[in-house]
C-alpha cells in the first residue's frame, strides 16, 4: 500500500501546528498554575495533597509549602477559633481565656478597634473606630474583613504561643492573602476566589 493510499502516513503540517498549539496552550496553563504555587512555595510532592480539607485541618500550610510531609512530627496544626469565638468572653482560645488570648496578641478585648490591626485586612471599608469585638460578633458587618481579622488573630496567637498552638497560616500569609500577593491554593476550600470559604476551613 502506498503512502497515498494510507493517509495516516501523510504529513499534515496544519494538523501538527494545531497539535503544537494545543500543547502550548496546555503548557501555558500548567506554567501559570506552577507560578501561582511557586509564589506560595509549593513543591511538586505536595500538589496532590492540596485538594482535601482534612490535609489543611491536620497539617501546617507552611510545612506543606516547604514539602516536609514525610516527618509526622512537623507541621501538626490545630484549627483556630472562629470570629464568634474570639468575640465572646467566657470561652477558651487554644488554652487561653478569651481575654488572655487578646492580651497575648497585644490587643484589649474591651477597647481595641479596627485602627489597631493592619489596614490591609480591612476589605469592606469598616470604620477605623469600630470595636473589633463588634466586627467579630456581628456577622453581617464587613464579612471579608471579619474573616481576615479572625485569621490574623489566630496567626498572631500561634506566633505568641511558643509552639503550643500552631495555626495553619502564619501572620505573613494572612497579610499576603489580604493583599493578593498569594492566592488560595488550587483545590483548597474556596478556590477559586471565595476567600471566606477558605478561611472558614481553617477554624472551628
Amino acid at each position: 500500500m502506498s503512502d497515498i493510499d494510507n493517509p495516516s502516513n501523510v504529513y499534515e503540517p496544519i494538523a501538527d501546528v494545531e497539535r503544537a498549539s494545543g500543547r502550548v496552550s496546555s503548557d501555558i496553563a500548567f506554567m501559570a498554575r506552577r507560578r501561582q504555587l511557586a509564589q506560595l512555595g509549593f513543591g511538586a510532592p505536595v500538589l496532590a495533597t492540596l485538594a482535601s480539607r482534612p490535609v489543611f485541618a491536620g497539617q501546617c500550610l507552611s510545612n506543606m509549602m516547604s514539602g516536609n510531609l514525610s516527618d509526622p512530627n512537623r507541621g501538626k496544626c490545630a484549627k483556630g477559633l472562629s470570629p464568634g469565638g474570639w468575640g465572646q468572653l467566657g470561652g477558651q482560645v487554644q488554652g487561653y481565656s478569651t481575654a488572655g488570648a487578646w492580651k497575648a496578641i497585644d490587643l484589649n478585648y474591651n477597647n481595641s478597634k479596627m485602627s489597631n490591626v493592619p489596614t490591609v485586612l480591612n476589605k469592606d471599608s469598616v470604620q477605623e473606630n469600630t470595636l473589633l469585638t463588634t466586627l467579630l460578633n456581628v456577622p453581617q458587618t464587613g464579612q471579608l474583613t471579619r474573616h481576615f481579622v479572625c485569621a490574623y488573630f489566630n496567626a498572631k496567637l500561634s506566633a505568641a504561643s511558643g509552639g503550643a498552638f500552631m495555626y495553619i497560616l502564619t501572620t505573613q500569609q494572612v497579610l499576603d492573602l489580604a493583599t493578593g500577593k498569594i492566592l488560595i491554593p488550587i483545590g483548597a476550600p474556596g478556590y477559586p476566589g471565595t476567600m471566606n470559604t477558605f478561611l472558614d476551613s481553617t477554624w472551628v
